[in-house]
């Protein structure tokens, strides 16, 4: 492993050495951020076993504990070639401590992206390579870095920690036109190649398409709005040899704004819909339904202005986020058509970024929900922020089967015992701190639980707890 960094380093320093003579600016940044991560009841109490990639693991039972340091570092070369040509490197290594043997702990590419700018003499920007920086509105549809929590294989937080990776970018173009006050992107990437080479190879890739148009009015009240439009081509569950299956596809247009009516207050709302094919399995031909999915979400973030609390900079903000669902998403009518006439109305996650390091964010996909988060934070003394955020979630559709799985923080999943006549998903706390000890260290602290609701049947309603100190340094 040290060897592995050396190299690293002395490659990035081989670079740079003779960069300097043939461009403009070459800056050198990343950070490192080394957390203490204590967990327990994540089973929510569970006696079965634990399911990963269809194995059943033993040991792996009833009162689930977690206590691991880990550090996450990241290395980012930037150069300026000229005023409109841009390099950007990156490198990233997430391990725990003291790893066990064979464990993953490489350095891997986390940004490799090129820019160039006035394109053809044109307000054209294009961005080509790996990025972890597309994001649009406040992540409820698409981050770049967002992939639902899911580390890749070759960190070593996939294995231990799968929620809380940074590992986690896109490769692809994107295209930004700046005809200020309107901007519009153009963005394409490739999600998954899958099979590359040999006789196996065939169209099996999985393809992001999308645009988003941002426009700002100027006005008093700095109001935005976006529209924007993202599809999402899966081939691979087409059966092979076989006509019946359809690629897996998600269309999905959305509305999105944003409004200060008064001081202190702002004002959002986004609305999104998904259309296209839902393929049930591709184990078998002809199971296809069509999709129709919502999703909703209010965002009212207000800065309390009175002189009397203004030392204390308290801020309120409360969020309501819909998310349509399925009663049973593995039900089809008619499996000897291509096309069923059972309708799949389950929202798909898509791209999403929101409530990262949350326990039901680890726990749950963005699916099927309503989530009524409320939150109030306030700076008791210089440089400390405290915040404090409640939030409940209730399913939109009962769940008709007697069980359901859930994530785990290792990337396994676990079988739960449901009640069919329920809806109350259960409900969280979380406390936070936070000291900005200089403009470049951080320390925080989070405190979460998660108490199960009506939902869990039997023995599986055990209250959920973490806690995560971190201390983080940026460069």
């Amino acid at each position: 492993m040290n060897k592995k960094v050396l190299l690293a380093l002395l490659m990035v320093a081989f670079l740079a050495v003779p960069a300097f003579a043939s461009v403009q600016n070459v800056k050198v940044s990343g950070d490192i951020d080394s957390s203490w991560l204590v967990r327990d009841n994540f089973d929510l109490g569970i006696t079965g076993p634990l399911t990963n990639a269809g194995t059943n693991l033993p040991g792996r039972v009833g009162d689930r504990r977690q206590n691991v340091f880990l550090t996450q570092t990241r290395l980012r070369v930037d150069a300026d070639l000229t005023d409109n040509v841009s390099t950007h490197l990156g490198i990233i290594n997430e391990r725990p401590w003291d790893a066990p043997s064979g464990a993953n702990t490489d350095i891997d590419l986390n940004v490799a992206k090129v820019t160039l700018r006035d394109v053809l003499s044109s307000p054209l920007t294009i961005h080509a390579g790996r990025m972890n920086d597309v994001r649009y509105g406040n992540g409820l549809v698409f981050d770049s870095t967002g992939t639902n929590n899911q580390a890749p294989a070759d960190s070593a937080l996939s294995s231990v920690a799968n929620d809380l990776t940074k590992q986690t970018a896109l490769d692809g173009i994107r295209g930004v036109l700046d005809f200020n006050p309107l901007t519009i992107d153009l963005v394409y990437f490739k999600v998954d190649a899958n099979t590359l080479t040999g006789a196996a190879d065939r169209s099996d890739d999985v393809d992001l398409y999308g645009t988003n148009l941002n426009y700002s009015f100027g006005d008093d009240w700095n109001t935005t709005a976006e529209a924007y439009f993202f599809a999402r081509i899966d081939k691979s569950t087409q059966t092979l040899g076989s006509s019946g299956n359809k690629s897996d596809t998600v269309y999905l247009p959305g509305l999105r704004a944003s409004t200060n009516p008064i001081k202190g207050l702002n004002v959002q709302g986004e609305v999104a819909w998904q259309r296209g094919n839902f393929v049930l399995t591709t184990t078998a031909v002809a199971q296809n339904q069509d999709r129709e999915a919502m999703a909703a979400q209010a965002i009212v973030n207000y800065q309390v202005p009175l002189e009397a609390t203004a030392k204390w900079n308290p801020v309120l903000t409360g969020v309501y986020t819909y998310l349509s669902g399925d009663s049973n998403p593995a039900l089809a009518e008619d499996t000897a058509r291509p096309a069923s006439d059972e309708k799949y109305t389950a929202w798909d996650p898509f791209f999403e970024n929101q409530a990262g390091g949350s326990i039901y964010n680890t726990l749950f996909d963005l699916t099927n929900d309503h989530i009524l988060t409320a939150s109030a934070s306030v700076v008791p003394m210089e440089d400390v922020t405290a915040k404090v955020t409640w939030t409940g979630l209730w399913l939109d559709r009962e769940l008709r089967g007697s069980s359901f799985a859930i994530r785990q923080p290792d990337g396994g999943t676990l079988t739960v015992a449901n009640n069919t006549d329920e809806k109350g998903l259960g409900f969280e706390v979380d406390a936070e701190l936070t000291y900005d000890y200089t403009e470049d260290v951080q320390v925080g602290l989070n405190l979460g639980w998660f108490n199960p609701g009506d939902v869990f049947a039997g023995t599986n309603d055990s209250t959920a707890k973490q806690a995560i100190l971190h201390a983080g340094v940026a460069f």
